[in-house]
């Protein structure tokens, strides 16, 4: 913190420190772009002459492929007719008629009729492109040593059938570089689109630290066409298009100033409004330091004080603090103790609910215990088996309602209930309830860890203790039978229970009215039953999460 508001202060307190970097920048930047320019000027009127001839070339053989009578010259006339034009042309070393694959039909120099020459490069980048085609050949066909070759395609009747080729003598183009040096004092050379030399000015005695050209990489990543400027060994370079994409014209130039200039213009441009900045930030360090940081960090360990309910003697750095500060400090105390206040409040009366809670339900289960005991003197003396055991059914459900208070009051959980428990102990109390008529039946629980909110709990309560209570009804008296109660919960709180039984059907009776409330219990939760029809009594149940009663 202390450092960042100190460099914001400063920054604050420099505006004029950040306007003259950025005057004096600027001023360094506007001197190397006219420069720049200078140089971009010079080089475009220096290849005015290697540019001419490039387009003098092409005119030629665009007139020589429109002639209408071209296809139709003998050899001898053809070989004449194209004399005349290198005569005319004198930096043009050879020149050819040929079909696509290379066959030249008429050329100067002369070679025999249907001569086949190798497919270069250039060539294959002509008949790709179909158009005016200019670049560097290795090994001319016609005059076996490096040229500067170009191709124009002929076309008779809307196709092409053939090219008109040209070659460049090099050294034409060297003499009009040394030229061209003599007066800009540039090193000049012509380079293709792969970055290679076609051919460069010769270099004079007097260079001691020669400049260099730029590489391969360089002109390959700098093609376009605007004149570019590069770095380059003792010097700068401008790429500009001679004829894009398939030559540039490069010149060099050593620098304006040595570098050691340069540097140390731009180092004395920055230095002054640095320096003033630094030493801005240090007054400003110093101030946040003392008067700001040191008193907050006491204040902060004041606060973690209040926090552990500690009280705090003022810190010898707030004695000393902005009054601000001070008053700060002040307030944070009184509401530390204004919340310790209510927290102890809090905390008594949220045990004093939680203790009411208890006693609430632990009253209900009382009552509830008291019915079901009411109940069951009734069933004692009722005067037939039907009535006794509709009072000994209304007994067990509830029984089963005092038993879900029980839980929540003797656990000390007010809002989740152990599912799995609780049905172990609906199971064995149901199991109990029935006497003698149920002593053949073995019990066997699968029950792993579930729990249940406690709004859930009644309507659970019910489908579990109905389900178990349909099976043991039609599973008593049916002699030595094994009844299983199956409960788990998902990862994502699915709550899964099921009854079954290896009991034949045949040996059941129908099912009672605990299969319409098993029904009406599950459309509460939002839950699922499956049924086998082979055995109704035996079913499944899933409680998806968070249904509510």
């Amino acid at each position: 913190m202390r450092g960042r508001m100190a460099l914001l202060l400063g920054l604050a307190m420099l505006p004029a420190g950040a306007i003259a970097m950025q005057v004096g920048l600027n001023a360094v930047n506007a001197r190397e772009a006219a420069y720049e320019e200078q140089l971009g000027r010079r080089a475009l009127q220096s290849i005015s002459v290697e540019r001419s001839a490039i387009d003098e070339v092409r005119e030629m053989l665009r007139v020589l492929s429109t002639t209408p009578a071209l296809q139709q010259i003998e050899t001898v006339d053809c070989r004449t007719w194209l004399g005349e034009v290198v005569e005319r042309y004198p930096y043009v070393a050879a020149i050819s008629i040929s079909q696509d694959d290379g066959t030249i039909l008429c050329s100067v120099p002369h070679v025999p009729r249907n001569y086949q020459a190798p497919i270069t490069p250039l060539r294959q980048r002509a008949l790709a492109r179909d158009a005016f085609t200019i670049g560097y050949v290795d090994r001319g066909a016609l005059t076996g040593q490096p040229i500067l070759g170009a191709f124009e395609p002929i076309r008779a009747d809307g196709r092409r059938v053939g090219f008109v080729g040209a070659s460049i003598s090099l050294s034409h183009l060297r003499n009009v570089l040394d030229r061209s040096r003599a007066l800009t004092g540039a090193r000049s050379a012509i380079m293709d689109s792969e970055g290679r030399v076609v051919v460069q000015s010769a270099p004079q005695e007097s260079d001691r630290d020669p400049v260099g050209l730029p590489s391969a990489e360089q002109v390959r990543d700098h093609l376009g066409p605007d004149p570019i400027f590069v770095s380059v060994e003792n010097g700068s370079a401008v790429i500009v298009p001679l004829f894009a994409p398939d030559l540039y014209a490069v010149m060099s130039w050593p620098p304006e100033r040595p570098n050691w200039q340069r540097w140390l213009a731009l180092a004395l441009t920055l230095i002054a409004p640095l320096v003033i900045w630094a030493l801005a930030v240090a007054a400003g360090w110093f101030a946040i330091e003392v008067f700001v940081a040191r008193p907050l960090s006491s204040l902060e360990g004041a606060a973690r004080g209040y926090a552990r309910g500690e009280d705090v003697a003022d810190p010898p750095a707030l004695r000393s603090a902005p009054e601000e500060i001070r008053s700060l400090r002040r307030t944070l105390a009184a509401m530390a103790k204004t919340l310790r206040g209510r927290e102890a409040r809090l905390v008594e009366a949220l045990a004093e609910e939680r203790a009411l809670l208890r006693e609430v339900h632990h009253r209900v289960k009382n009552n509830l215990q008291m019915v079901a005991s009411l109940l069951n003197i009734q069933a004692r003396s009722a005067r037939d088996d039907s009535e006794a055991w509709g009072l000994a059914r209304a007994h067990d459900r509830v029984q089963l309602l005092a038993l879900v208070h029980q839980k929540i009051y003797s656990s000390g959980e007010l809002r989740e209930l152990r599912l799995d428990e609780l049905a172990a102990e609906i199971a064995r109390q149901l199991l109990q309830s029935r006497g003698a008529s149920a002593k053949d039946i073995n019990l066997v629980m699968q029950l792993d860890e579930a729990r249940a909110d406690v709004d859930r709990a009644v309507p659970l309560t019910f489908l579990i203790g109905e389900g178990v209570s349909m099976a043991l009804d039609a599973l008593a008296d049916t002699g030595p039978v094994e009844m299983r109660l199956f409960v788990q919960q998902d990862a994502d709180g699915m709550v899964r229970f099921a009854i079954d039984s290896d009991i034949d059907t045949e040996r059941a009776g129908a099912p009672g009215p605990g299969a319409r409330l098993i029904d009406a219990f599950a459309r509460q939760l939002g839950a699922t039953i499956g049924r086998d029809p082979e055995r109704p009594f035996m079913h499944w149940v899933c409680v998806p999460p968070g249904a509510t009663a």
